[in-house]
């Protein structure tokens, strides 16, 4: 980056400075600010290894689990104007904002250790990913994650001391996040329980996280998080299907993998029905109509077993839910929309690519 500023305004070469002090100094001014513009572009490298594309799932399943804890508390609530029958959070409480901060940082550290140990697998797989193709310093994201996870717990402690549910579910957040990805345990390259953690990990211990921010943990917590488990579970199969590719030549024997696209489509199609069943059993609207409307695309991928099929509906997936606990707690839809907006600028200005839409 530096090379180019450098060949585009050659400002360190003074048989290139113009004789006129007023076009040379506008000029250095110019090729000024767009090094300071690059610098803080690199800077913001080390907020974009935090995933926060990937960040987005983490606070919607903490939200409902916030969402479906307060209406089961019998606290009043308002409704939707159009659609009587469903309630919305119009004024959450502190508490979850300080969840879903310190949960991010969690998962942030958790995000940075994944790239770390996925390095070449995503290098195979042609992503732009800033660890693997060395956008970012390793030494300094290794610091980066620590300080993450440090905080993280400092911040359970100081602010939900007598909370001892919650701090247990951090504990387990960090424990199944790092199992994930390091070596030797790597549940990552374990088929079956790369699934199961996914789905347990974030259709429950998320979604748990969000509701003892407000109730205690119970059984009915777990059986009201059942539709997204499985939700979960079946974006999660089609995640592996996208980088198939590298995780066969790094060795990691993902559920893909193990079952190829074929029997993977089959099988993600199946957990999507399933938790279609779930939110019929348990009235959950919200969940009814996510499943409903992604069905069919999951049908499509399953009969064509094409890749432009696969991620147009994991993406649906994923944002269709986002967006409609945007609906359920309206002051979503800000922190969504402004996320989008500032990774799409980030990409745009650093890369030069469209992303993530």
């Amino acid at each position: 980056m530096e090379v180019e500023i450098k060949e585009k305004f050659d400002i360190f070469n003074p048989s290139r400075c113009s004789a006129s002090p007023i076009k040379s100094g506008a000029t250095t001014r110019k090729a000024k600010n767009t090094v300071l513009s690059a610098r803080f572009l690199r800077g913001l490298d080390y907020l974009a290894v935090l995933r926060p594309t990937l960040l987005l799932p983490v606070w919607t399943m903490v939200l409902l689990g916030y969402y479906h804890s307060l209406l089961h508390s019998g606290i009043s609530v308002k409704y939707l104007p159009l659609l009587s029958y469903i309630p919305i959070i119009s004024n959450p409480d502190a508490e979850i904002w300080k969840t879903l901060f310190l949960y991010s940082m969690l998962m942030g550290s958790v995000y940075i250790v994944n790239q770390i140990t996925d390095a070449k697998t995503d290098d195979i797989n042609n992503k732009l990913y800033l660890v693997a193709q060395g956008y970012v310093k390793l030494k300094f994201i290794k610091a980066e994650s620590i300080i993450l996870l440090l905080g993280a717990m400092v911040l359970t402690v100081y602010w939900f001391t007598t909370n001892y549910f919650y701090f247990l579910l951090i504990l387990l957040s960090i424990i199944l996040g790092m199992a994930y990805s390091v070596p030797p345990v790597r549940l990552k390259g374990k088929p079956i329980l790369d699934l199961l953690s996914n789905s347990v990990g974030f259709g429950f211990i998320a979604f748990a996280v969000g509701w003892t921010t407000n109730a205690e943990l119970s059984i009915q917590s777990f059986i009201i998080s059942l539709p997204y488990i499985f939700c979960v579970g079946a974006g999660f199969v089609n995640t592996t299907l996208l980088d198939l590719k590298g995780d066969e030549k790094s060795g990691d024997k993902t559920i893909g993998v193990l079952l190829g696209v074929k029997k993977s489509c089959i099988l993600s199609t199946f957990l999507l029905t399933i938790a279609l069943m779930f939110s019929i059993i348990l009235k959950d609207y919200m969940a009814l109509s996510v499943s409903l409307l992604c069905l069919p695309l999951f049908i499509y991928m399953t009969l064509t077993h094409k890749f432009s099929a696969i991620t147009m509906a994991t993406k649906l997936s994923i944002l269709l839910l986002s967006l409609f606990t945007a609906i359920l707690i309206p002051y979503y839809f800000l922190l969504l929309v402004g996320t989008l907006l500032v990774v799409k600028w980030y990409y745009l200005k650093r890369f030069g690519i469209k992303y993530p839409f």
